[in-house]
């Protein structure tokens, strides 16, 4: 029975150790940023003016 305990610990760090060099862990991985999101947001803004007189 100790034999067989000490093959399922050293079984479960082996599998801690894949997960992590995965960089999974017990919570899961971890979240996964947008990538095709614009980094510099600008909006224009148009006047009445503008609109009414496009000189």
């Amino acid at each position: 029975m100790k034999q067989f305990k000490k093959i399922l610990r050293l079984t479960g760090l082996g599998i801690l150790i894949i997960l992590a060099s995965f960089g999974i862990g017990l919570g899961g991985p971890p979240p996964v940023l947008p990538k095709n999101r614009e980094k510099d947001r600008m909006e224009w803004v148009e006047n009445k003016e503008e609109k009414e007189n496009p000189d």
